[in-house]
């Protein structure tokens, strides 16, 4: 990819969270990610690696404990509400569960119209009319205009929220496991519509899932995080062919073997994920990495540059153990 400013970056991200008897959930622990124009980028893991906390800070939806957000440049975590209200509309969200996003006293069009309200967008008699042609651009028929969201399917609801997600034409758009909760039929009909409007309006995608078929099919780059930290990126078609971390081995051994891309390996990991709360020393994955030696239980390892694009945090892993 060209060396262009990213349009949305995460530096040094940290979200640290008290809990009862003054312990620390730590959620995201250093987490830096970039995001161009026009591409999209999935994030994957287990469930609790801190995928979705990682996108609320993205989205400047939680201050971090510390680490910056940037928008075109622009550092948005050091601004107040007022100023950062003025960055909302070209990063905007679509929600995992459609139904608890969206205020069930509203119509489907007037969900989608209030962010046109909201900021003032285009003239007021307009805006109805401007709402109706984002419901028809998700394939929902106007006749669903007048509809409140029990009255709509699953499918309808989630392209309701990609509708308003538009509203304001931004410029990223953050999908947090946005069809996890669909049936098989309806998550590739919602997944087809947000590739077709990224191509049209060039969106830059952070998409978040577990589902390692979409991301195949969706995403060009994957960060594949474990307990709040990345452990490897780089292109998706060079990190699904051939995952360089153990963790990424193990994630994608777990994966049914229907997409044409996904060898079935034999990465074997034992136990649970760690908690968050007080995760391992050195390498958090080394307690149920097959591989680990004595440095990983002691040292963390840096997120280093390999050829290609790759990123990989593992002590075992060069460009000359291919």
């Amino acid at each position: 990819m060209a060396e262009t400013i990213p349009i949305l970056e995460g530096r040094d991200l940290v979200q640290h969270y008290k809990v009862a008897g003054n312990r620390t959930v730590q959620a995201v622990d250093g987490v830096s990610l970039t995001l161009h124009e026009g591409e999209t980028l999935a994030l994957v893991g287990e469930s609790g690696c801190g995928k979705s906390t990682l996108s609320r800070l993205m989205m400047c939806l939680e201050s971090p404990t510390s680490g910056q957000v940037l928008l075109e440049g622009k550092e948005l975590t050091a601004l107040r509400p007022a100023a950062l209200r003025e960055h909302r509309q070209r990063l905007q969200m679509v929600f995992q569960d459609p139904y608890a996003s969206l205020d069930p006293r509203m119509s489907a069009v007037e969900i989608v119209r209030e962010p046109l309200d909201n900021y003032g967008i285009g003239a007021r008699q307009d805006r109805n009319e401007m709402a109706l042609s984002l419901i028809r651009r998700v394939a929902l028929s106007p006749d669903y205009a007048n509809r409140y969201p029990h009255e709509l399917s699953g499918g309808q609801r989630q392209r309701l929220g990609i509708a308003r997600a538009l509203a304001l034409r931004p410029r990223v758009l953050i999908a947090d496991e946005p069809v996890s909760a669909l049936d098989v039929s309806i998550q590739a009909q919602v997944i087809n519509l947000l590739a077709d409007i990224q191509a049209e309006q060039r969106l830059a995608i952070l998409f978040v899932s577990h589902d390692i078929g979409i991301v195949a099919h969706l995403s060009e780059r994957v960060a594949v995080m474990y307990l709040g930290r990345i452990v490897e990126s780089g292109p998706t078609a060079a990190v699904l062919d051939n995952p360089r971390h153990p963790y990424a081995q193990a994630l994608l051994d777990a994966v049914p073997v229907h997409h044409p891309r996904l060898r079935r390996r034999r990465t074997l990991v034992a136990g649970d994920l760690p908690s968050p709360v007080n995760p391992p020393s050195g390498c958090r994955f080394h307690p149920r990495c097959p591989l680990a030696v004595e440095r990983c239980r002691s040292e963390v390892p840096a997120l280093r540059s390999l050829s290609g694009g790759r990123q990989i945090a593992c002590h075992l892993v060069s460009d000359s153990n291919n």
